[in-house]
């Protein structure tokens, strides 16, 4: 619903369709932010090459199951050599299986470094593949190559639609009353720097500030995505290979400070190279 020239509600039917007078609005919608443009009463959605009216054929099919895995590293285990190793280890892994044809496109992965005071370094993910589990074992083998490996692992298979009824439920679980957040992220066209790998230590191993919550999320991208034009909808980003956040979590109000003090300074010095910020260019998509 959008609001004519005369201030009264108006139905407006917008589809992906070129000679749809309304396409821009749809466009819009496609990672614009659906509340920008109007009320959104009802989507319809069906796959590029669907054709017919049966709407089993409409939509790719579900897998038949996933597979989740965790792992986690202590930070007893993790020296500055040894991160420094970690993380341009996971960054080659994402430069080489970020292709929109690549056999591990399959698989979804979160690196969440944890402040040195949280004690761990956990990965974890999900799998379409049929393989699943000698895949996200080649993948933590190529994690931990030459430093010690993962102190715990949990895999498990279910049904897709387990898992999205309710997604690795210990990482977006709320405590009572919720809690207060800072995140800056970023995408990036290519792996983390030297430089920046450095800094992500100092940051996560300073200890002249209390920031239980601090965090940095290095997520695996690419894959169908980066298929899409740039500008094929309002989602420009289709040339990623990870997605960097820095981010900080916290209960008490008196604590806000702190926080966003650490959570963005962190991110000033993630990006020094480019002035504090991911500037789009050879090596960063977009913020």
């Amino acid at each position: 619903m959008t609001v004519d020239e005369t201030g009264r509600a108006a139905r407006v039917v917008a589809t992906r369709e070129p000679s749809d007078p309304n396409r821009d609005l749809w466009w819009a919608h496609t990672g614009g932010g659906g509340g920008n443009f109007g009320i959104v009463t009802r989507c319809w959605f069906r796959a590029p090459d669907a054709s017919g009216s049966d709407p089993s054929t409409l939509l790719p099919q579900a897998p038949a199951s996933v597979v989740t895995f965790t792992a986690a590293w202590t930070w007893d285990d993790i020296d500055r050599a040894s991160f420094q190793r970690l993380l341009r280890q996971h960054g080659t892994w994402c430069e080489r299986n970020s292709g929109v044809d690549s056999p591990n496109a399959t698989l979804w992965t979160l690196l969440e470094i944890h402040r040195r005071q949280f004690g761990a370094i956990i990965a974890r993910g999900i799998s379409t593949d049929a393989a699943a589990e000698p895949q996200i074992e080649a993948h933590l083998a190529a994690l931990s190559d030459g430093i010690a490996p993962p102190d715990r692992r949990e895999l498990a298979r279910m049904s897709w639609l387990q898992f999205a009824l309710n997604p690795f439920p210990d990482l977006f679980a709320m405590p009572p009353g919720g809690v207060r957040m800072k995140m800056k992220d970023a995408l990036l066209r290519r792996s983390l720097t030297d430089d920046q790998i450095d800094a992500a230590y100092e940051h996560l191993t300073r200890a002249d500030c209390d920031v239980m919550g601090g965090v940095l999320g290095v997520a695996t991208y690419g894959g169908a995505v980066n298929r899409m034009a740039p500008d094929a909808t309002a989602s420009g980003q289709c040339a990623s290979i990870l997605d960097v956040a820095c981010s900080t979590g916290w209960l008490d109000a008196r604590d806000d400070g702190i926080n966003l003090r650490w959570v963005r300074a962190f991110y000033r010095d993630l990006f020094s190279d480019s002035g504090g910020v991911p500037i789009p260019g050879d090596a960063y998509d977009a913020r």
